[in-house]
């Protein structure tokens, strides 16, 4: 009862809401901070926002170009890969040509030693007259047999045309060979050769078709025959030439051979080769 006390005497008795809601049973809900106020912040400065907005800008762009050097590098990487992977498959073909020509240059050189070997398999000239000088080369073999005797054995048992065009054109040393002034001996050249050959042919040949013929006449020439290198004026560059002295290429016409057959059946008459070394090729 709050009857005859004072105001603040009801204050002081009255009952607060903890305890009335203890003494009716009922649960007390706890007061909201949703609404509690917020301490609020400074705000940043226009010229501190422009400064980061800057700072993050510059990133950006630091970033941008990574990510391009990175592409950059990435592809270079794969056009290194493309270009190795490409040099090894070339290297390896070229491995494989390299052993191929090994091979044949191997069974060229075998060739060329049987054919010597068979050509000059003897030094004994006893089965000729004592007037009858013995061959100093293959290639005097050859240009002192019969012609056709020649031809037959080069070019329809052995298939050596080359060889054959050689020898003719050895025969026509005064006819297309270069002469020494001083008439010690003479020279070939590309061009004399290829006009042999064109003489004999009837036509042009391919410049394979004259190499070839230049070798032939190294091979069977031996040492009769000098390959150097000779300036033809002050104004043209050193060329090859392949010189014989006069004695040799007078020789090759004497026709010592036409009467033994040396060559019939593709084998020498009576065992007789006369061929023997020792004669020095021509000089330059």
């Amino acid at each position: 009862m709050s009857i005859g006390l004072s105001p603040d005497e009801v204050d002081e008795n009255a009952v607060s809401d903890d305890e009335f809601a203890a003494a009716m049973g009922m649960d007390v809900t706890e007061p909201s901070t949703s609404n509690a106020v917020v301490t609020e912040q400074e705000v940043p400065s226009r010229e501190t926002i422009w400064a980061v907005i800057q700072q993050q800008a510059e990133q950006i762009d630091m970033l941008e170009q990574r990510v391009a050097d990175l592409e950059t590098a990435t592809e270079k990487a794969s056009t290194a890969r493309t270009d190795l992977a490409a040099n090894a498959h070339e290297a390896n073909e070229n491995a494989k040509t390299a052993r191929e020509i090994s091979k044949a240059a191997t069974a060229k050189v075998s060739q060329l030693e049987a054919e010597i070997e068979d050509d000059s398999e003897s030094s004994n000239t006893a089965g000729l007259p004592g007037d009858i000088d013995p061959a100093t080369s293959p290639l005097d073999l050859y240009a002192n047999c019969s012609p056709y005797q020649v031809k037959q054995r080069l070019v329809d048992e052995k298939n050596k045309k080359n060889s054959w065009r050689a020898v003719t054109a050895a025969r026509r040393w005064d006819e297309f060979a270069t002469r020494r002034k001083n008439g010690s001996g003479i020279f070939w050249t590309r061009a004399d050769l290829k006009e042999a050959i064109t003489a004999i042919d009837g036509e042009k040949p391919h410049g394979t078709t004259i190499t070839r013929v230049w070798d032939a006449l190294v091979d069977l020439g031996g040492l009769d025959v000098t390959v150097k290198e000779r300036r033809m004026s002050q104004q043209q560059e050193k060329i090859k030439i392949m010189a014989m002295d006069m004695d040799t290429v007078e020789g090759l016409n004497e026709m010592r051979y036409h009467e033994f057959d040396l060559l019939e059946n593709g084998a020498v008459t009576g065992g007789v080769t006369p061929v023997v070394t020792g004669r020095d090729g021509g000089e330059v």
